[in-house]
């Protein structure tokens, strides 16, 4: 049996109440590659996981996130706009960098690993004869003498295999004599070697004495745990607990963000006009100050709080991490629900899923406006025809009428969201997704981190790297949709406005396609069918208008009559 719900109230009792919801965790079992973890247990389980993995989210840790995001994307930015800063150049792959920048992030903040950016001339990250140890030997650390791969190559290459790893027992993956097993097999096997030798030297590190740097990364606080077993009430985690934890929090921790950034970005290629509006939102905030003067408590309760935040909480709105959060009755007996004043019993044994992409976007709960997209076509062929919900829009998260970022004062110490001490001793984040300035649905209305007790671990580490890196990319550079497909350089140089605004809609329509219909999900939901190739411009040097798709509106009027529903037996069967 199963039940999907997109009901906000019904939601909130489910999340709300975790012992007579738990999670599905049989359907997570593929995660236990390294050990049990936080992910993958339920009940007293759970609970000895979750003391343990709690501890590196802190306020102390999220500086570090802020840093080392904000250094990172200075990098990744360079590597995109060229030595002389221009921008003149394509970026076919924008995901491939985000989601190393966001690997490199929690390698730093939650490994203790510091990874540079590759230079313009490196490869990426790639031995390609990475059985020839005589070559590697020549090309790795000094940190990984004794290792066919280098660290950056082997989760690399895990993650690159990662469903091999899930979908095929170990034996099998092992044994069949193909290059793309044998590099899976080796991967799995470097990197948990790695983090072994990391756990190990934690480990002698802290018995020698104590840790007089007070380091809040995921390999400290886990060893800490398990050398704490004479002293805690708790149970302590096994060796491969600790890894398979280190290995779920690595692999969520850095691909969620990764998309988070991509989307964005391809988002506000699609609607200039409010990426405008975040560029004069960034003035206000940095008032021209370069990213060395840039301050965690003073800054980043502005973007949390201003049209960067807005971005992040529509983008997270339109394309959540997971299209449905699992909820159970397994284990447990028949439960009640309150569904709209009414009783109704849901039966023990029944899988439950939280219906994230329709929620949040059910006009009953969000602010709305009419349709914008030009040519009278909607974003979805049978959803929101009279809204735009389907639509990028983070100006409805701004509570000002005007479209304006509130600027009024607030207690900033409550404008992020923090962890909770409970009376059970589990750190929970038990507030908003959002800002205080910014629009607050109902509860149970915007969950893309889950809410309640199981709710992401690491929200407001995301959330702060996301934020930085944004805001690093657009104070000084504007990201515009490449028409390579349709016109070279020289020729949209030559182009008047008509003549730009016609070929910048097909590109438009490809990218608004592929976010459409190029999406599924393997671990989360990422573009899947092909990419978005998008250039990243100087300020005031934007080959497009702002206005773009009203300019394309106004030169074909015949064109802009809003689409008729299509009559709902078109999908019948």
């Amino acid at each position: 049996m199963s039940l999907h719900t997109a009901e906000p109230a019904v939601i909130s009792q489910i999340t709300t109440r975790r012992n007579d919801f738990p999670k599905p965790t049989t359907i997570y079992r593929s995660l236990d590659i390294y050990g049990r973890n936080v992910v993958t247990t339920e009940g007293a389980a759970w609970r000895q996981h979750r003391k343990a993995t709690s501890p590196p989210f802190t306020e102390k840790n999220n500086h570090l996130v802020w840093a080392e995001s904000i250094e990172l994307a200075n990098a990744m930015l360079s590597s995109w706009v060229g030595p002389d800063g221009k921008g003149d150049r394509t970026v076919d792959r924008v995901m491939d960098d985000t989601m190393r920048l966001s690997l490199y992030v929690i390698s730093r903040a939650g490994f203790g690993r510091k990874l540079q950016w590759p230079s313009a001339d490196a490869k990426a990250d790639v031995d390609e004869d990475y059985l020839d140890k005589s070559k590697i030997q020549n090309q790795r650390d000094d940190r990984d003498a004794g290792h066919s791969m280098s660290y950056t190559y082997a989760i690399h290459c895990l993650l690159d295999n990662i469903l091999l790893q899930f979908i095929l027992p170990r034996w099998l993956v092992k044994r069949v004599p193909l290059k793309a097993f044998t590099k899976a097999t080796e991967a799995y096997s470097e990197w948990g070697n790695y983090m072994k030798e990391a756990v190990a030297a934690k480990k002698q590190s802290l018995e020698e004495g104590p840790d007089s740097s007070d380091q809040m990364d995921i390999i400290t606080q886990l060893v800490k745990n398990q050398l704490n077993a004479e002293t805690s009430k708790d149970a302590t985690l096994t060796d491969s607990e600790i890894l398979g934890n280190m290995f779920v929090l690595i692999l969520a921790g850095h691909e969620t963000a990764a998309n988070s950034i991509h989307f964005s970005l391809v988002f506000l290629a699609l609607f200039p006009k409010s990426q405008r509006t975040v560029q004069k939102d960034l003035d206000r905030i940095f008032q021209g100050r370069p990213t060395s003067e840039w301050d965690y408590e003073r800054d980043l309760p502005a973007l949390f709080g201003g049209m960067v935040g807005a971005v992040l909480a529509e983008e997270l709105r339109l394309v959540p991490p997971v299209l449905g959060i699992p909820k159970s009755t397994w284990g447990v007996g028949d439960q009640q629900l309150t569904v709209e004043g009414k009783s109704c019993t849901v039966p023990s044994g029944t899988y439950i899923s939280l219906d994230t992409s329709n929620v949040q976007r059910n006009p009953k709960y969000w602010p709305t406006g009419k349709p914008t997209l030009p040519g009278g076509k909607p974003v979805h062929p049978v959803a929101n025809l009279d809204n735009d919900l389907e639509e990028f829009r983070p100006e409805r998260w701004l509570l000002d009428e005007d479209g304006e970022v509130q600027t009024t004062t607030l207690d900033e110490k409550k404008e992020m969201p923090g962890e909770t001490v409970t009376a059970d001793g589990l750190a929970v984040n038990e507030s908003s997704d959002t800002s205080d300035r910014l629009y607050r649905p109902p509860k149970g209305a915007y969950i893309p981190f889950s809410d309640g007790y199981r709710a992401c671990l690491g929200r407001r580490f995301a959330q702060v790297e996301v934020l930085a890196v944004l805001a690093v990319l657009l104070q000084n550079y504007s990201v515009e949709l490449a028409v390579d497909r349709w016109a070279t350089d020289e020729e949209v140089i030559a182009m008047d406005e008509v003549a730009r605004v016609e070929v910048w809609q097909k590109a438009a329509q490809r990218a608004r396609d592929l976010m459409l219909n190029g999406l599924s999900v393997i671990i989360s939901l990422q573009m899947r069918k092909g990419t978005v190739p998008l250039r990243f411009v100087a300020r005031g040097t934007e080959k497009f208008p702002d206005d773009v798709d009203q300019k394309w509106k106004d030169k074909h009027p015949e064109l802009c009559t809003r689409a008729q529903p299509v009559p709902n037996w078109r999908f019948w069967g």
